[in-house]
């Protein structure tokens, strides 16, 4: 499975750097507005509990400078690993974060982001699902590249919580308008 995702991502750069022609978000429109797909596999503490990471989240662009102040939100589920015996079920990650995005050589770019991120761990409960809450801290840092309004980028993100963090290293795949 990890060698087909990093192969599948090694041949979406090689056909995006074919592209070099487009340009990212527009440097004569200030503002813009997409939405991502994200995936990802889990890290650190999470990966005992959880697989991997899927989501969709939406991201607000102003161009100030060499790049882009960035807001994004959305709802990220984190996947459970089976057979574990443990009761825990998928979980709800919705982060808040706002960052730059530095253009540092068309199309190249990375990005950092800092916010706030709310869980919700769902688990089994007397035959029953009941759900606690969490929240904290998060931090992302992402490397990728932009070709018109498709953006691909591989990022590490963290939350500490109480009691430990969730992290993931995944790849999001945007569309800017």
């Amino acid at each position: 499975m990890k060698k087909f995702n990093l192969v599948a991502i090694a041949a979406m750069s090689i056909v995006l750097l074919s592209f070099n022609t487009a340009k990212a978000q527009k440097e004569n429109k200030h503002f813009s507005a997409g939405f991502g797909l994200e995936s990802g596999a889990t890290s650190g503490g999470a990966s005992s509990v959880y697989k991997s990471t899927l989501g969709l989240t939406i991201r607000f662009s102003y161009h100030t400078g060499p790049g882009f102040l960035t807001f994004t939100s959305g709802g990220v589920v984190w996947l459970p690993k089976s057979g574990l015996g443990k009761s825990t079920k998928a979980s709800l990650q919705i982060p808040v974060k706002a960052g730059y995005k530095y253009i540092f050589h068309k199309p190249f770019f990375v990005m950092g982001e800092l916010g706030y991120s709310s869980f919700k761990i769902y688990y089994n409960n007397n035959g029953g699902v009941a759900s606690n809450a969490a929240g904290g801290f998060t931090y992302a840092p992402t490397v990728g590249v932009n070709f018109n309004t498709f953006e691909a980028g591989i990022k590490y993100e963290a939350t500490a919580v109480s009691g430990g963090n969730f992290s993931n290293i995944g790849l999001r795949l945007g569309f800017n308008f």
